[in-house]
């Protein structure tokens, strides 16, 4: 990966240096002259080979560094596809941006239902420690016995839309060690209903709902510590959904119960949490494994809007997954990931096996170096 680049200003004296700075400014044209090489040998080739010295400002008055915009450079730092739930501290350097698409196949035998969700995600550096993200789901549902009698109903359409912006902290302070400061960030989330959720038709069972209609507000803590070969990432966030307006056949984002007539669905506190230990075993081509594990708990009550009538429920799931990265240039690389989930607890939650994969095109801003 590219390291950070430096950059300059240049930043007005004050009037008792005055003399100084032009006095350095033109030492410092007599010295370009000097050096200039002939017959068409580029200055950039003259100043590799002379190896001359950059001017001295010590007063740092005429070219301070301009680090304000480049991230915190770890030493030990590997590209890698990294867990499919659990987010990753670091965010984009200015200029930096990936394309994600990934696809989560939520299979539950017990009802005979399978829906694939296959998201677009862009994610964009903005300023030093903020990066914005926006999530787009495409949802392909499919459903037979028992849910259906006997036939095989599929639909496709547009899911709901995530939108977030992710603040770092802090950076991770000795990517050796484990007991040193972690990487912490606090991310903002915010739930677009775009996905289809009225005037369902009974004939497709509830197949055509590809979303739950209600906006929603989330606030997460983002935590990773590297210290080679491995890292560990952890996540916990609290989410708000809105009270929405619903028809007959609606599905709770249980998966189970339906609405039997239209009404007002409160949905309680949807608790996120998740956790990842990644084994990193080739550096260069960011190589390893990962273990996760993932859940959400939704309450009986809402913080905002009182008791909730939507069914309370909570699952757990763990899904080990492996990794790769290739291409890696400079600019661009492309990391791949693949992860198999499995039910390890579920309350009024249908047990669910997700295979899951992800690709990830990421590029180098001028200020090279990323996190993620």
């Amino acid at each position: 990966m590219d390291r950070p680049l430096i950059a300059y200003r240049i930043i007005g004296s004050k009037h008792r240096r005055l003399f100084s700075c032009f006095f350095r400014l033109f030492c410092l044209i007599c010295l370009l002259f000097a050096t200039a090489p002939h017959h068409g040998v580029s200055t950039r080739t003259a100043w590799a080979e002379e190896a001359s010295p950059p001017p001295q400002d010590v007063d740092g008055d005429l070219v301070p560094d301009l680090d304000e915009m480049a991230p915190s450079y770890l030493s030990w730092g590997p590209n890698t596809s990294g867990p499919m739930f659990t987010g990753t501290a670091e965010v984009d350097p200015v200029g930096s941006f990936f394309y994600e698409p990934y696809w989560f196949d939520y299979l539950n035998p017990s009802l005979g239902t399978a829906s694939l969700s296959m998201t677009q995600r862009l994610s964009i550096g903005l300023i030093k420690n903020w990066e914005f993200d926006i999530a787009l789901p495409f949802v392909a549902n499919q459903a037979g016995a028992p849910t259906t009698p006997g036939n095989i109903v599929n639909t496709f359409g547009m899911g709901d839309t995530l939108v977030w912006f992710k603040n770092q902290l802090t950076s991770d302070a000795d990517p050796y060690h484990f007991l040193a400061r972690p990487a912490l960030t606090i991310e903002y989330q915010f739930t677009l209903p775009s996905g289809h959720f009225l005037n369902l038709n009974p004939q497709l069972y509830g197949e055509d709902q590809t979303g739950n209609g209600t906006f929603g507000e989330g606030v997460y803590l983002i935590a990773r510590k590297h210290f080679k070969p491995f890292m560990l990432y952890l996540e916990a966030g609290d989410i708000i959904e809105n009270p929405t307006q619903v028809g007959t056949g609606y599905t709770f984002n249980n998966s189970l119960q339906t609405t039997s007539s239209p009404q007002t669905v409160i949905d309680g506190n949807l608790l996120w949490f998740s956790g990842a230990f990644e084994h990193v075993l080739s550096d260069k081509w960011g190589t390893g494994y990962f273990l996760e594990f993932f859940g959400e708990s939704q309450t009986g009550q809402s913080l905002l809007f009182g008791a909730a009538n939507a069914p309370p429920w909570t699952f757990l799931w763990a899904d080990p997954g492996i990794e790769v990265t290739w291409p890696d240039t400079k600019r661009v690389s492309v990391t791949w990931g693949v992860a198999m989930g499995f039910p390890v607890y579920q309350s009024n939650y249908p047990a669910t096996y997700t295979p899951m994969g992800s690709v990830t095109v990421y590029y180098n801003g001028p200020f090279g170096y990323r996190g993620e």
